[in-house]
């Protein structure tokens, strides 16, 4: 007796895109900024230049990870606020 073989084809869709996204930033363009507070300060005025309002990862000077308030006066400048004064490296993207 010959044995039968079951044989699956998946089904995969095709997926066509009609409009296309807009353009992203070419590989010249600046998409992070890093900002060293050298002297301690709770409120720490970041000029980033990065026409947006982009978020941060703060470090203290010990290398633990620092939560603030962020504020946006302009599209290139941001301002975090923390609950006390400290140096550290604000990694902005």
């Amino acid at each position: 007796m010959a044995e039968e073989a079951i044989i699956v084809v998946p089904n995969i869709p095709i997926v066509t895109v009609q409009t296309p996204g807009p353009q992203g930033p070419s590989a010249s363009a600046q998409i992070f900024f890093v900002h060293t507070q050298a002297v301690a300060s709770a409120t720490w005025t970041i000029n980033h230049n990065l026409n947006g309002n982009p978020t941060a990862v703060v470090l203290d000077s010990a290398g633990t990870q620092c939560e603030g308030t962020f504020s946006y006066p302009s599209v290139n400048q941001m301002v975090i606020t923390f609950s006390s004064a400290f140096t550290g490296v604000a990694y902005v993207i």
